[in-house]
């Protein structure tokens, strides 16, 4: 893959710790698809483990920050993180399995999913000006 992974200014949240994690997250979804492409499937399932492993620990970090806010959309989040999580279950298991195509299919779609996510829920998550730095949290503190 020549052209890096797909962003633009949508996924933007405005948050760099937040926004370096979804960088992070958008280039694993893009090289695992190119090491599919490229049949080289002992990469892919290293690059597929670390997207799902990246993903849960960014995904604890909202969730926490969104609880600490007492955000009246964390459930509805969480869901979305939930699912989000399940695809890439199911990515794992596509990597692992003898069809190249079909796990090609479902990393593009668990990285739309997750673009989707970021562009939209996040968005709102931070625009909501209920979002709450891990720091405050950590000392006690739930203003905006």
């Amino acid at each position: 893959m020549t052209e890096g992974h797909p962003w633009s200014d949508w996924l933007e949240v405005g948050d760099a710790d937040l926004d370096n994690d979804h960088h992070l997250q958008m280039r694993l979804g893009s090289a695992l698809v190119d090491a599919l492409e490229e049949g080289r499937p002992w990469l892919a399932h290293r690059l597929a483990r670390h997207l799902r492993d990246a993903s849960a620990d960014h995904f604890d970090g909202e969730e926490r920050r969104m609880r600490g806010a007492n955000d009246p959309e964390q459930a509805d989040h969480r869901r979305q993180h939930e699912a989000l999580l399940a695809g890439m279950d199911e990515l794992l298991e596509a990597v692992d399995g003898e069809d190249a195509g079909e796990a090609i299919a479902i990393a593009i779609d668990v990285r739309s999913a997750l673009a989707n996510h970021i562009g939209t829920s996040d968005r709102r998550m931070h625009a909501r000006a209920l979002f709450v730095p891990d720091s405050a949290i950590l000392a006690g503190s739930t203003s905006p």
